[in-house]
């Protein structure tokens, strides 16, 4: 061991027996601790929900979009689903027939505008049509239009068609086979219908298709599956990504996370000024030994570094027990479900805890090089000290 560090760690043991340099001490590392454990289990708290929130991203998204760079359908489709059914890892394609329209009661006495398109898994397709084909619509839109299952409603397109009487809207009538309730994350849209219906609303034949979208068997893959499509297809189509589609609900989690951090960790901040009081009072009260040492040959470097030590070794016990702390803290209430949410406002039945090592470690490197940085000050007063003034200075 450097005599250094014999000395440092002797100022940190001996302080043991001096109560107000103790007490400062102790105030250091609890202050420091405190901070981390809060910076831990803030961070985890918010990664528990970002990543509930992330895994319905990927259910409930598509997790790859292929769509046409310039215009409202794509050139050559049929190559397309070729290229995307050879996909490694692909589990399902399916074509988007979607528009704009409005969809009205059987009556006609209400009306809402609504985005439709073609049931994304097909299962309205397989349904059987007693009198009228099934739609699948939102409970919002339901709630406008008083529209219950079973009841006859009509879906008019903005697709006008010529008749005897000059251009009409395309309109069909369908009978309402479920009332989805629509998720916050839910890109749905108002209306699904069955393949062939939504053909007819948006004047897409044969295999025509507005974009393609696929689901994966892992979502994890997107970003590579997405470079391999993009490989294979022309310049004319455009390949998205889960991720790319919800860019802007992924920056605002990032954000959220980094002001958390920014804001948490000013607590380890103010524990900062405790280390550097404390240093601070140390270097006064060892003036008289900082003057023996440099007298002994001691370089002013090897007496900043006593201090800095005394720093590193603050941090060290006060980071570490408040990573253990955080981290224990943590794990404990997401396994105990310790925070119950009301079911019936918010899709978890509690508040989930996720320990990220990254984040972790970290917030470790952060609560480390603030405390060492805190003695930077004080380590430098006691180098410039002059052994003659520090003999004088301390009788």
């Amino acid at each position: 061991m450097k005599f250094e560090s014999f000395v440092a760690f002797r100022y940190l043991s001996a302080s043991r027996r001096r109560a107000h340099v103790a007490l400062i001490s102790t105030i250091s590392v609890a202050g420091l601790a405190v901070g981390v454990a809060a910076l831990v289990i803030s961070l985890s708290l918010l990664s528990g929900f970002q990543d509930r929130i992330r895994a319905q991203m990927a259910d409930r998204t598509p997790h790859l979009r292929i769509s046409p760079v310039r215009g409202d359908r794509l050139g050559d489709p049929a190559r397309v689903r070729r290229v995307v059914e050879s996909l490694p890892g692909v589990r399902s394609v399916s074509a988007v027939l979607d528009g704009r329209g409005w969809l009205a009661d059987g009556a006609g006495r209400r009306m809402a505008p609504v985005r439709y398109r073609n049931a994304p898994d097909g299962s309205l397709d397989s349904v059987p049509a007693a009198s009228f084909p099934p739609a699948r619509i939102g409970s919002a839109t339901a709630a406008r239009i008083e529209a219950e299952p079973g009841s006859p409603v009509r879906l008019i397109s903005s697709r006008q068609t010529l008749s005897p009487i000059g251009p009409i809207p395309v309109s069909v009538v369908v009978r309402v086979a479920e009332i989805r309730r629509s998720a916050t994350l839910e890109k749905a849209s108002d209306v699904e219908v069955p393949e062939e219906v939504a053909r007819r609303l948006t004047g897409l034949s044969g295999d025509s298709a507005r974009a393609f979208e696929a689901r994966l068997s892992d979502p994890k893959d997107a970003d590579r599956a997405a470079a391999w499509l993009a490989s294979r297809l022309s310049p004319a189509e455009r390949v998205e990504t889960w991720r790319d589609l919800n860019a802007p609900l992924s920056f605002a989690l990032r954000l959220e996370k980094a002001v958390i951090f920014a804001t948490v960790a000013l607590v380890i901040v103010v524990a900062a000024l405790n280390i550097v009081s404390n240093i601070a009072l140390l270097v006064v009260e060892k003036k008289r030994d900082l003057g023996v040492l440099t007298s002994m040959g001691a370089p002013p470097r090897s007496l900043a570094r006593i201090y800095l030590t005394l720093g590193a070794a603050i941090g060290a016990l006060g980071t570490g027990g408040g990573v253990l702390v955080g981290v224990v803290a943590s794990v404990l209430l997401d396994r105990f479900h310790a925070v119950p949410l009301p079911g019936d406002v918010y899709l978890l039945s509690h508040v989930p805890f996720a320990v990220h090592p990254l984040e972790v470690l970290a917030i470790s490197v952060f609560a480390f090089a603030t405390a060492v940085g805190a003695a930077l000050l004080p380590a430098r007063a006691a180098a410039r000290l002059a052994p003659g003034e520090a003999v004088r200075l301390s009788r």
